[in-house]
C-alpha cells in the first residue's frame, strides 16, 4: 500500500502509508539519520522572513548570500512546523491517555506518548489486534517556491524546462493546459480525480475510506447496524457468539466473535445495512476520502486532477498553459549548476506550509476502551501523521547540509557565516522535533522505543 504525495505538481511520489500492524519500521528506518543529530545552538529570534535574526543584513543582491538566506529562511519555517506537530503529538497522547484512564498530565512529548505506548503494548501482549492505516496527500503551494527561487536568484541561464526532472514542472495557470490540471479549493465542483474527499449524489468506487454506504457484501471497517455473519471486532451492542473465547450473548468489553447487533468494528462477511465508514471495495454512496484519487463527480475536499486539456485551467498546469500566470517551476530535481541548494532550500520553505489531506483506517479487536479512545481522536490523529510524514523528507535534507556546501557558492561574508552557523543549528533543533514526533506516531501501536 502507498502513500501519494503531491508537492505542487509532484503528481505521485510514493511513500508507504502508515500501517502500524505491518510497516512502522518504515519510519524508523527513513529517519535513522535524524536520530543522531543533536544541538547545542539555537536562535532566539528571526530577521522577519522565518530566517534566523543573524540572516537579516545579508544582501540578497549576492548569489551566495541570498542563497544562505534562502536556506536560513526554510530551516526557521520547518523548524517552527516541526515544533507545532510535536506539540500535537502531545495533545493527542494525553487527549486518548484521559480517555483511557492513564497519566494524562504530562508536559513532554515523549512522556506523554510513552504512557499511550505502554498502554497499547499491554493491550497486543494479552492478544488484542490494534490496526491504524493512514494515508496521506500533501500540498504546497507552487508560487511560495516560485516567489522564494526569483528572491534565491536561480540561475537566469539555467533551462528549468530543460533541467528540471521529468514529470515535475509545473506552471501557475489561468488558461488552457495541455496537460493534467490541478485545482485545490475547499469543496471545489471536480469532474475528474479527487485526492482528497468526494461527496457525490451519485454511487462512485472508492479505493480509500467511505463514509456513507458500502455496497460491498463484506467490509472492514465500522457499521452503525452492527454486523449479522462471521464478525470480529469490537462490539458496541449485544455480542452472539463468542466475547474472548467465551460464550456470549450479551455485551462484550472484549473481542467479538459471531453477530453484533450495533456499532460494529473490525471486519464482517454480510453487507453493512447502516452507516459505513472504512475501508470500500464496492460502490461508496456518500463521501470517499482517498489519497491515491477517486473518480469524483461531485464537490471535492482537496485537489481535483482534471484529465489532459482542460480549456480552463485555474490551478497548476503539469505542462503548457496558455495563461500562464508566473514562470515554470521545477518541484523535483533542479539539474542545474549553482541553483541546485537555492533550489532545494525553497523547495523546503513550501514543504513548510505544505497542506495535508488524510484517510484512516482504524481497527482494534478485543479492547472495546482502547477502540474507543483512539477512534475519538482519530481527526487529530490523521492529521499528525499527515503532517509528520510530510515535513521529514525536507528536514531530513537541510538537517544534512554543511558550511562546506554553501562554500562552493563562493565568499558569503562574516554575516553569510552567522546566518549559516544558526541556520545549520536551527536545522539541527527541526530533527529533534520531528524524530520526537516520528517515534510519537508509533506509541500509537505500542511499537515505540522506550
Amino acid at each position: 500500500m502507498f502513500t501519494s504525495f503531491v508537492t505542487s505538481s509532484q503528481k505521485v511520489t510514493s511513500m508507504k502509508s502508515f500501517d502500524l500492524r505491518f510497516k512502522h519500521v518504515f519510519l524508523w528506518a527513513s529517519l535513522g539519520s535524524l536520530f543522531a543529530l543533536t544541538t547545542t545552538a539555537g536562535c532566539s529570534g528571526t530577521d522577519g522572513s522565518g530566517a534566523p535574526a543573524s540572516c537579516g543584513g545579508l544582501d540578497v543582491s549576492s548569489k551566495a548570500q541570498a542563497t544562505v538566506k534562502a536556506y536560513g529562511e526554510a530551516c526557521g519555517k520547518l523548524n517552527t512546523r516541526a515544533k507545532e506537530v510535536e506539540a500535537k503529538w502531545l495533545s493527542v497522547c494525553n487527549e486518548i491517555n484521559a480517555e483511557l484512564g492513564e497519566d494524562s498530565t504530562q508536559t513532554d512529548t515523549a512522556k506523554a506518548c510513552a504512557v499511550l505506548n505502554h498502554r497499547v503494548k499491554a493491550a497486543l501482549d494479552a492478544g488484542v489486534t490494534v490496526s491504524l492505516d493512514v494515508q496521506a496527500d500533501c500540498h504546497a503551494d507552487v508560487s511560495v517556491q516560485a516567489d522564494c527561487e526569483a528572491q534565491c536568484q536561480v540561475d537566469a541561464s539555467c533551462d528549468v524546462a530543460a533541467k528540471c526532472e521529468p514529470g515535475k514542472l509545473v506552471v501557475e495557470c489561468s488558461g488552457a493546459c495541455d496537460a493534467e490540471c490541478d485545482v485545490q479549493a475547499p469543496s471545489a465542483t471536480c469532474t475528474g480525480t479527487c485526492q482528497g474527499s468526494c461527496t457525490a449524489d451519485a454511487a462512485i468506487t472508492c479505493m480509500g475510506e467511505c463514509s456513507g454506504s458500502c455496497s460491498d457484501p463484506s467490509w472492514e471497517g465500522t457499521c452503525d447496524a452492527g454486523c449479522t455473519a462471521m464478525f470480529s471486532g469490537t462490539c458496541g451492542g449485544t455480542c452472539m457468539g463468542k466475547c474472548d473465547g467465551q460464550d456470549s450473548s450479551a455485551a462484550c468489553a472484549g473481542k467479538c466473535e459471531g453477530t453484533c447487533s450495533a456499532n460494529a468494528s473490525g471486519s464482517c462477511a454480510a453487507k453493512c445495512t447502516g452507516m459505513f465508514k472504512g475501508g470500500c471495495k464496492g460502490s461508496c454512496s456518500g463521501s470517499c476520502a482517498a489519497s491515491a484519487g477517486a473518480q469524483c463527480n461531485g464537490k471535492c475536499d482537496g485537489t481535483c486532477t482534471y484529465a489532459p486539456g482542460k480549456a480552463d485551467c485555474n490551478g497548476e498546469c503539469h505542462g503548457t498553459c496558455m495563461g500562464a500566470v508566473k514562470p515554470p517551476t521545477c518541484t523535483g530535481k533542479l539539474d542545474c549548476q549553482g541553483s541546485a541548494d537555492c533550489h532545494a532550500s525553497c523547495q523546503g520553505s513550501a514543504q513548510a506550509d505544505a497542506a495535508c489531506t488524510s484517510t484512516a483506517v482504524l481497527q482494534v479487536e478485543g479492547d472495546a476502551k482502547l477502540y474507543s479512545a483512539i477512534n475519538t481522536h482519530l481527526g487529530d490523529l490523521k492529521e499528525a501523521f499527515a503532517l509528520t510524514i510530510a515535513l521529514k523528507d525536507p528536514i531530513i535534507d537541510l538537517a544534512g547540509r554543511t558550511q562546506a556546501t554553501f562554500s562552493a557558492l563562493g565568499d558569503i561574508g562574516v554575516q553569510g557565516g552567522a546566518c549559516l552557523a544558526s541556520s545549520l543549528a536551527v536545522a539541527a533543533e527541526a530533527s529533534v522535533s520531528i524524530n520526537v514526533s516520528v517515534q510519537a506516531s508509533a506509541s500509537v501501536q505500542g511499537k515505540a522505543s522506550t
